[in-house]
């Protein structure tokens, strides 16, 4: 009996041993279950903000791997306008573009470093949103590591900063002006090897270009109007409808006319059928009116591509200098010529298929490409990886008269302004 009790005592204890070590091995499995759905978790979501980029799957797939030099920037103003919204959300848009740097983290949530704004390596500023901003609406604090920039791509012939508590608040800038910090023009121009070379101040075009080759010359001529001109909003400052106006008039002594399509004209092309109206300008009209609604300096905008990507000759009408943008003899500067003039220059050229084939020249050494949702992007992750900018201590003393040296005059409503919030 004794025995018995003896053996009874050590089985339940051989059990008990056992069940404690199978509750450990399925605690240990549950936990190991946690820690994996975790780390999943977190890869996922790596991945899912990287637009689902196959070409960094690897990158994310372990968090210990990524990257641990972000550069933060915070958007200021409002992220639903240009060019905030080609920034994106986090790293996506410098992967999308397969950026040469992607470690730029983008978001508009000033509560992100829990309210520190001053841990931002940059705070971006949109222009085209500050009008009306009080000094009480920018960042209390500022740290001297941070770089302050001003974005902008509308003229600012249109958008002048006038308010004098901007003078000297941006460390760079990031607009079309071609002396910006960050230079971020509507277009980039790149050589047959895919090399960005303009536009810029002082720009060196290919000397002795080639002449077209015969067959493009031959479709050249299969072109039977005269100009064509998409426009859609018929407000401006340059005077572009009374140009188009006096143009036309000229023109009809010669039997020629400019469609206008869009709300200033008679003639309609849909946003839905970009393609088409692209296609119709590239096979039939001689010129395209790329005129601009306001005069800046380097203010060119995505018109000139609408010209140069659909074989027509481009007639510019703006307040920059074209030579840093188009080679010589591929356009017509309309403020350079009279209507009369420019209406004469047009039929010679219509007449003339030889000459006219030779605005084409810079084909066969140049592309032209849309930079705003690209290579302008990339270009703001670079200059936060450049060391000598970041470590340079800059500021604009003269902002305003930087941006806009008419300023003054276009500000003339801030003293009513002043007077309304006093």
């Amino acid at each position: 009996m004794a025995r018995r009790i003896y053996y009874f005592r050590i089985l339940k204890r051989m059990i008990t041993n056992r069940f404690l070590l199978l509750i450990s091995c399925f605690s240990v499995l549950i936990l190991w279950t946690q820690t994996v759905n975790r780390e999943n978790s977190i890869t996922e979501e790596a991945i899912e903000n990287v637009a689902r980029d196959v070409r960094y799957a690897n990158v994310y797939r372990k968090p210990n791997r990524q990257t641990k030099d972000l550069k933060y920037i915070l958007l200021w103003t409002p992220q639903d306008y240009s060019p905030f919204y080609f920034l994106g959300n986090g790293q996506r848009a410098f992967l999308k573009n397969n950026c040469s740097v992607v470690n730029c983290y983008v978001t508009s949530n000033k509560s992100f470093f829990g309210g520190d704004t001053t841990r931002f390596d940059a705070i971006a500023f949109n222009g085209r949103n500050l009008r009306f901003t009080r000094r009480s609406q920018l960042p209390k604090k500022r740290s001297p590591h941070q770089k302050y920039i001003f974005f902008n791509l509308e003229s600012a012939d249109n958008y002048p900063v006038c308010h004098s508590m901007f003078d000297g608040f941006f460390n760079w800038t990031a607009t079309y002006k071609l002396d910006s910090d960050i230079p971020y023009p509507y277009i980039i121009i790149k050589d047959r090897n895919g090399n960005p070379v303009g536009p810029k101040l002082n720009i060196k075009w290919a000397a002795n270009m080639t002449k077209v080759d015969k067959r493009f010359s031959i479709q050249l001529t299969s072109k039977k109007k005269a100009a064509a001109w998409f426009v859609s909003a018929c407000s401006d400052k340059s005077g572009r409808r009374e140009f188009v106006t006096n143009l036309q008039s000229e023109l009809a002594s010669y039997g020629l006319t400019v469609d206008v399509f869009g709300a200033c004209g008679t003639m309609q092309c849909p946003i839905e059928k970009k393609s088409e109206c692209d296609s119709m300008l590239e096979r039939h009209y001689y010129f395209y009116l790329s005129l601009e609604n306001s005069f800046a300096e380097d203010y060119v905008s995505e018109k000139l591509l609408t010209a140069l990507q659909h074989d027509t000759v481009p007639i510019v009408y703006g307040g920059a200098d074209y030579s840093r943008f188009l080679p010589p003899g591929s356009y017509l500067d309309a403020r350079k010529h009279s209507p009369e003039d420019l209406a004469a220059e047009m039929f010679h050229l219509m007449t003339s298929p030889e000459e006219y084939s030779q605005f084409f020249k810079w084909r066969q050494h140049y592309t032209y490409h849309d930079a705003t949702a690209t290579d302008n992007v990339c270009a703001v992750c670079e200059a936060l990886n450049n060391k000598v900018m970041m470590e340079t201590k800059t500021s604009y003393s003269e902002f305003r008269k930087w941006w806009n040296p008419l300023y003054e005059e276009r500000c003339w409503w801030l003293e009513d302004l002043d007077r309304l919030w006093s």
